[in-house]
């Protein structure tokens, strides 16, 4: 989904996602005794990451993507606080705090019921008003102990726990598009393969663009794509209908007639403005093999012949 945001979410809300998860660790008073009672985020017994390959053993990529940059320590409100995000005017008083917890939890549940899958949290720096943060990865990982079982004493082999040692991020895509294939590549990263199976996890409205347009961009068959929309509730000031519209113009109509978002001005332009740092990704490095397909402007299509995954 695009940058519009910040995708910091940050498996912090993980914590309150799985909200029984995460303990508060008493700490020794320090000089000031400001650590007393603070809640950490890793101890000694934290799960490694691919503890027991369960990550490069992975089958099935899911992807959430990022909407907006933690800018509060206070991540217990995370749901319902607009001022622990970074918000733009137009996403406030709409539930994007609620959407982004609500995205995470989704994630994690169908991290949880697949041990094969890999959880990718994906977002870029995109907002130079937070300074170099980006719309997932940083903040998300410091809520991952929100993977421990504290009720449980075998807890580091339940499929809980192996979420934890199954997450990663994704922090250079600016958009939808990029969310999308940006992640594929990292899946490659871990795993050394493609996914056999994609699942995304964003909002309802968004669903068109990244099964109709993004999947089909990228000549990924829709019978191995599972799409997952989560909205806010209309109490919280969401609107479908408006958020519809939105869609439909910025995003879906241009992307239409610019897959790769390479040609139109307000497809470009977003990716400009969302890359105040002007940071490069690395996939071509780390994922040669993708190096058409990521220099691809079409507007015609990619031949099939120029995907890994479809040679």
């Amino acid at each position: 989904m695009p940058r519009v945001i910040v995708l910091i979410f940050a498996l912090s809300f993980v914590y309150f996602a799985l909200s029984k998860s995460l303990t508060s660790i008493a700490q020794p008073e320090g000089k000031h005794g400001r650590l007393r009672g603070r809640k950490v985020w890793v101890d000694s017994n934290s799960q490694l990451f691919n503890e027991r390959l369960v990550a490069t053993q992975a089958t099935h990529l899911i992807v959430v993507a990022g909407h907006s940059v933690l800018i509060s320590g206070q991540v217990e409100n995370a749901a319902f606080d607009e001022s622990v995000w970074y918000l733009l005017d137009y996403q406030r008083g709409k539930g994007l705090p609620y959407a982004i917890v609500s995205h995470i939890q989704a994630g994690i549940r169908l991290a949880l019921e697949d041990e094969k899958s890999l959880l990718v949290f994906s977002g870029g720096e995109t907002r130079a008003q937070t300074g170099p943060d980006t719309e997932d990865a940083l903040d998300l990982w410091n809520g991952r102990n929100v993977f421990k079982d504290d009720n449980n004493s075998n807890s580091r082999t339940t499929p809980q726990s192996t979420v934890r040692a199954r997450t990663i991020t994704e922090e250079y895509a600016t958009d939808s598009f990029e969310n999308l294939m940006f992640s594929i590549c990292r899946f490659h990263d871990i795993t050394g393969s493609y996914p056999e199976k994609i699942s995304l996890v964003s909002f309802t409205f968004k669903q068109q663009r990244f099964e109709t347009l993004h999947a089909n961009a990228l000549q990924w068959p829709l019978s191995r794509f599972n799409y997952v929309g989560v909205d806010p509730p209309l109490s919280t000031g969401f609107d479908l209908q408006q958020a519809s519209d939105g869609e439909r113009q910025n995003s879906l109509v241009p992307f239409q007639t610019d897959p790769y978002g390479c040609h139109t001005e307000i497809l470009q332009k977003k990716r400009r403005e969302r890359n105040p740092f002007s940071r490069k990704a690395p996939y071509e490095l780390t994922c040669p093999d993708m190096k058409s397909l990521l220099y691809w402007c079409g507007p015609s299509l990619i031949p099939k012949s120029k995907i890994p995954w479809t040679s």
